[in-house]
């Protein structure tokens, strides 16, 4: 007798904000894109670092929308601590705070999508969808070229094919959710110096220096996220250079 399988569950997100209208209103917005997602609410990090250990055992929220500016918690800070609390979730930022340099950090600190609440419907509407489809999402406006310290070729007149192997690929799709190499370590069963290897041979297949540049490249070039795969040797690179892991 053949059994099917039970179909995934709904996504669990974790709404963060302290206006209950803001809530309800990315509630229903998310809801109109994923129609079976589960949503948890908090009002204050307190209150969001509570929900994140209540649901932990039972039903894991699988993404947060997280405000910056709480009653208990401002800024970057309240990224950190729900980044540690919530060590393979996806985040997403929503703010008030429309400004480069808080979303370059956002990025450095494990955000994978960085949404102004002042956009445009149209473009706060974008934004819900790249995070309902698990895709990476920062405002062109916020992050253009010239506000970033390096260069973004242009593909159609310098085409680059990036090869990594399947490990470093599964990597590749850790970090773009904003995990560390600890929580990478822990989620793909292998040491973090091996994590680490892999880090600094993604870095170099891309051309980068570090995890913000990484992501904001993969934001522009969302093909840059899904690299060929290379048939070659599984374990870590051994010839990688230190000085280009800042992750």
């Amino acid at each position: 007798m053949e059994v099917s399988a039970s179909p995934p569950p709904s996504p669990h997100y974790l709404l963060v904000d302290d206006h209950s209208l803001i809530r309800e209103g990315m509630m229903q917005a998310i809801r109109n894109l994923a129609p079976t997602a589960r949503f948890s609410q908090a009002n204050s990090l307190q209150t969001a670092l509570a929900r994140l250990d209540e649901a932990a055992a039972t039903d894991p929220i699988d993404v947060v929308l997280l405000d910056l500016g709480l009653p208990d918690s401002r800024g970057v800070a309240t990224l950190q601590a729900v980044r540690a609390a919530a060590p393979t979730q996806r985040i997403g930022i929503i703010t008030g705070q429309a400004d480069v340099q808080v979303a370059l950090e956002c990025i450095h600190h494990g955000a994978s999508c960085f949404i102004p609440k002042l956009a445009e419907i149209d473009g706060f509407t974008a934004a819900l969808q790249a995070l309902v489809e698990g895709r990476l999402h920062f405002p062109s406006e916020l992050l253009s070229p010239s506000e970033v310290d390096f260069p973004t070729p242009d593909e159609a007149s310098q085409p680059r094919t990036i090869r990594l192997t399947p490990r470093q690929k599964d990597v590749l799709q850790w970090i773009l959710k904003g995990c560390t190499n600890q929580a990478i370590a822990t989620g793909l069963g292998i040491s973090a110096e091996t994590v680490k290897l892999h880090v600094s041979a993604i870095f170099r297949a891309y051309g980068v220096h570090s995890r913000t540049q990484l992501v904001l490249l993969c934001s522009r070039s969302p093909q840059a996220a899904s690299p060929q795969a290379d048939a070659g040797d599984e374990g870590p690179d051994p010839a990688h250079d230190p000085q280009r892991d800042r992750a």
